[in-house]
């Protein structure tokens, strides 16, 4: 049983490590808002992984739909990036301001200062259902 249980500590240490080190590579590049892909699976970004990007000051809006990605590159001015190898300062861009804005009952995302803007525009439309 303690055998066991050291095993499963092992584990656990080395997925911390793991997810630790991308964490800081993400850093080291420079970015502080970071937007992700909603996944297939269902949680692509970890509680461990949530709580090392607050620490270090890392803005994650995740769940983003695939059919948003396209629209989001062409209006920041941005690829998307899927490996760390390609997670560089050359590859990020750069915005004046990034907050969470409410709307109504809902939230949204709300990105300005953008120093080369893509040439889209959005259009959030409120009503009420009742």
């Amino acid at each position: 049983s303690s055998g066991i249980n050291a095993e499963y500590r092992g584990v656990l240490r080395e997925e911390r490590a793991y997810i630790l080190n991308i964490v800081k590579q993400i850093k080291k590049a420079g970015c502080n808002v970071l937007l992700i892909q909603k996944s297939i699976l269902r949680d692509a970004l970890s509680d461990l992984a949530t709580h090392f990007f607050d620490k270090m000051k890392i803005m994650v809006v995740k769940d983003i739909e695939r059919e948003d990605v396209d629209f989001l590159c062409k209006t920041l001015g941005c690829r998307p990036i899927a490996s760390l190898d390609h997670f560089t300062s050359e590859n990020l861009v750069s915005a004046e301001m990034v907050e969470e804005i409410q709307t109504g009952a809902s939230k949204c995302v709300k990105i300005t200062g953008m120093a080369t803007p893509g040439k889209t525009c959005s259009i959030i439309i409120r009503g009420q259902t009742s």
